[in-house]
């Protein structure tokens, strides 16, 4: 069985950019300790994805099939105090 590409973890906790150039998200894994939260990964046409998390919970996703594709690169746009993500993106 082949591999179909590299996959790169990135974590952040702030906005801004995760890869600036085509890329798949693969999964994530999205962490609370307190108050809820929610996190948008943008691409240059807008918001791919919004994804929430209970407070001091975790959650974590495998896309799948090929996943979500990111044309104009990866961002993340709004992400709530106490969270933070973890994406799996081709590199």
């Amino acid at each position: 069985m082949a591999f179909k590409s590299d996959v790169k973890a990135v974590r952040t906790n702030a906005t801004g950019v995760i890869f600036a150039g085509r890329t798949r998200l693969r999964g994530f894994i999205l962490g609370n300790s307190s108050g809820g939260g929610q996190v948008t990964l943008n691409d240059s046409s807008g918001a791919q994805l919004v994804v929430d998390v209970p407070a001091g919970d975790i959650a974590s996703t495998n896309l799948p099939e090929d996943g979500i594709l990111f044309e104009g690169g990866m961002s993340v746009t709004a992400i709530s105090a106490n969270t933070t993500i973890t994406v799996f993106i081709d590199k």
